[in-house]
């Protein structure tokens, strides 16, 4: 075994684990061997080699629509989610060079530190190029159709899809996922939550609310406009959340989260479900923030996400932890940067902790001479023009 030893002035091993002043890594290839001060780890492995940064497992970006990024700057925002939507549906159906704009978004993961992530998807595309870029995780295969008959109809060209596409790539797996309380038949959301892994859009907004608790605002109208006779729309539970929640479970991921009430952070809580924040986006489409520190207080799994370049201006995990930072510098920047060590809430358990044995994925954020007292502080202040360099690469665990 040739071990590679690096020292850095700061060492994080990730979520939960104190930082490491003056710290060693101890590396055999990408798999990591060793992690702690620097005194201990030279003693067992050899001299180190010094870098002047601080050293972290890689990222992980929780949700994104990869097969959007041809329409990046194309969907204005501010006017609400239904507005959003239907302008982000029109310009899908321009159409774009979608295969380069999502070859060009994987390799803005990777060069954003990105390691594991939970993609959204429509047509499977997405795989391939994230494949390419060494990214492990999950796709979530998303099924729409308010009626049981649209929903059966996208069910059955899901699943054939899937069956066309075949294996995803390493370290890659594919899960059926509903996208909302508003888009997709209600049993169809049961069966898919029920399953297992799966991810959905809840309680984005409050307009989400007024469609379920009384079957009447934006959501209503458009359900109308695209099909459903006016008498099959009426009420069907107090909130988005309590629509769904007792068919949440920990391996489910619930994206968004801004409009919950007490009742609504509760069966969360209950549930085990991890909560994706994606700050960056729901500022673009509502101007609205999800209230991180009540999810912080209520002991809710936590990750983070960017959502599309529709609706976000880039794929990089720390540029939505600095949003969260200046929107709560109360909350220690510790707690926001672990947000994205969230691999096993996508499928790759290893990624965002530098355990001996696994090859969760390692970077190095350049210090250029500085020696910040806070380096999740420090990185989360510089984050949009924070360089990122890998030292090794995730390695995706077997699947069984």
């Amino acid at each position: 075994m040739s071990v590679r030893v690096l020292t850095a002035p700061w060492v994080l091993p990730g979520a939960g684990a104190e930082p490491f002043r003056d710290g060693a890594l101890a590396l055999d290839g990408d798999r990591v061997v060793e992690v702690g001060p620097r005194a201990g780890v030279e003693a067992r492995h050899g001299g180190a080699e010094p870098i002047d940064a601080v050293i972290l497992p890689a990222l992980v970006n929780a949700h994104l629509h990869l097969e959007l990024c041809h329409l990046a700057g194309q969907v204005p925002g501010g006017g609400g989610l239904v507005p959003w939507i239907e302008a982000l549906v029109a310009a899908r159906f321009r159409g774009g060079d979608v295969e380069g704009a999502m070859a060009r978004g994987a390799a803005m993961l990777r060069d954003a530190g990105v390691a594991a992530v939970g993609d959204v998807t429509n047509g499977l595309a997405s795989g391939a190029h994230l494949a390419r870029e060494g990214i492990a995780g999950t796709l979530f295969h998303e099924i729409y159709g308010f009626t049981a008959e649209r929903a059966e109809a996208s069910g059955r060209a899901a699943a054939e899809a899937r069956r066309c596409a075949g294996p995803p790539g390493p370290g890659l797996r594919v899960a059926p996922s509903p996208h909302a309380v508003y888009s997709t038949h209600l049993p169809a959301v049961a069966g898919m939550l029920r399953a297992g892994p799966a991810s959905i859009h809840l309680a984005e907004v409050p307009e989400e609310r007024e469609f379920v608790a009384h079957a009447r605002g934006p959501f209503a109208d458009l359900v109308l406009r695209l099909g459903l006779e006016p008498g099959a729309l009426r009420p069907f539970a107090r909130s988005p959340v309590a629509a769904v929640e007792e068919w949440l479970g920990p391996e489910t991921l619930v994206v968004h989260a801004v409009d919950l009430d007490g009742e609504d952070v509760a069966a969360l809580r209950r549930s085990g479900a991890t909560v994706v924040l994606c700050p960056r986006s729901n500022l673009h489409v509502s101007g609205r923030l999800p209230d991180l520190p009540r999810l912080l207080a209520a002991g809710i799994p936590l990750a983070v996400g960017t959502d599309s370049l529709a609706s976000s201006p880039s794929l990089a995990p720390l540029e939505e932890l600095a949003a969260l930072h200046r929107a709560f510098p109360a909350v220690p920047a510790a707690t926001i940067v672990a947000l994205a060590w969230s691999g096993g809430a996508v499928g790759a358990p290893s990624v965002g902790r530098l355990a001996p044995g696994a090859c969760p994925g390692v970077l190095a954020a350049p210090l250029d001479g500085a020696r910040p007292a806070d380096p999740f502080a420090w990185l989360l202040d510089g984050a949009a023009s924070r360089p990122l360099r890998w030292l090794a690469r995730h390695g995706p665990e077997v699947r069984a």
